[in-house]
């Protein structure tokens, strides 16, 4: 919810592509890291197959559709048409922000709210 709400005020405000991904990821990253009790679970530094075990087949897909979603928002606010490195440039980018930030991220907030 929070990211639909967040692409809607961004497309709204007509924010800029950069600004609309370095908010979206430094806050989140913030989130995160308060929300966490050890640096190690900031930035995932466990085994990718553990960390799937550990989160879930549903949290894990809807963390990785909320930054797909968030990254779309921004191809469709930047006002030049990507090229196919720019392409390339992002799924990489998707991938590494999802592994080593996003993913985890509902987990670490449902466990310090108990």
């Amino acid at each position: 919810m929070l990211t639909v709400v967040y692409c809607l005020v961004s497309w709204v405000l007509n924010i800029s592509y950069e600004l609309s991904m370095g908010i979206y990821l430094i806050g989140l990253g913030l989130v995160k890291g308060f929300f966490t009790d050890e640096l190690k679970d900031v930035f995932n530094l466990k085994r990718a197959k553990y960390l799937y075990e550990e989160r879930g087949f549903k949290n894990s897909t809807m963390e990785l559709l909320s930054l797909i979603l968030i990254f779309i928002n921004s191809y469709l606010i930047s006002d030049d048409p990507f090229s196919l490195f720019e392409f390339v440039y992002m799924f990489f980018l998707i991938a590494f922000v999802y592994r080593f930030i996003f993913w985890g991220i509902i987990q670490a907030i449902r466990e310090r709210k108990k």
